[in-house]
């Protein structure tokens, strides 16, 4: 009886994603990277016809990313969502509470491996920085973050604050053209990187919450920004 039900369970995780799984992941980490911006329009017909697969699986997938508040519906497709300052307060509330719990867990777990992509996407980020190629920033940065989540043993909190990551993105893709904001966010990211290299759980803690309240100040400095002139004008 115990072999059987080790074997459900291998077989249950081994579980390849469906069609609309992957197209979700497709679209969610070209949220992540960046690649999605203001203007564009997610249309189910167009994103079909790229991936060589039906309509369904895409509206399905689209769907899910606005019933977890990443996307919003428009008379023509989907487009990022626009938060109200009230909105993003909570977010950023939640992610203060939550973030730097969930990197001190994770650095129990950092491997040599790990630590290595860290370090990796860092010094990409650095790189972009100096050349001032917004798109590699927004990449290395959104690896760094995938990389130190991904150590998070709690898969049901490491998903959570990946989604609240996600709702901040329309603003993220204002701030990166900026070379102050740009550095603040390299800053967080070297004390983070140290802190995991260290193995000091607290010091993890302390430089998370650190990283995320200047996130958080940054993006407050570009709400009027981005709702003055944005297509949806619910921030108005």
């Amino acid at each position: 009886m115990e072999t059987k039900v080790k074997s459900r369970k291998t077989s249950n995780a081994a579980r390849k994603p469906n069609l609309r799984e992957r197209v979700y992941g497709i679209v969610r980490q070209r949220i992540q990277m960046g690649l999605i911006r203001l203007e564009d329009r997610l249309v189910d017909h167009d994103i079909a016809q790229e991936l060589h697969v039906s309509r369904m699986p895409v509206r399905e997938a689209l769907m899910q990313l606005k019933n977890e508040g990443v996307l919003e519906g428009t008379a023509r497709g989907f487009v990022l969502r626009r938060f109200t300052l009230a909105e993003m307060n909570e977010i950023f509330e939640i992610r203060t509470l939550l973030e730097p719990s969930a990197a001190a867990s994770a650095s129990l777990h950092a491997d040599p491996k790990s630590l290595a992509e860290m370090k990796g996407a860092l010094e990409q980020a650095e790189s972009a920085h100096l050349r001032t190629d917004l798109d590699d920033f927004m990449r290395s940065n959104a690896r760094f973050r995938l990389v130190w989540l991904a150590m998070v043993p709690n898969r049901e909190l490491a998903g959570a604050i990946s989604r609240y990551i996600d709702h901040v993105q329309v603003v993220r893709l204002v701030t990166m053209d900026d070379q102050q904001v740009r550095s603040i966010i390299l800053d967080g990211m070297r004390g983070l990187y140290e802190a995991f290299l260290s193995g000091d759980t607290e010091l993890v803690r302390v430089r998370m919450l650190g990283h995320a309240r200047a996130a958080a100040a940054c993006y407050y400095s570009a709400y009027q920004k981005i709702f003055e002139s944005g297509p949806s004008g619910k921030g108005n």
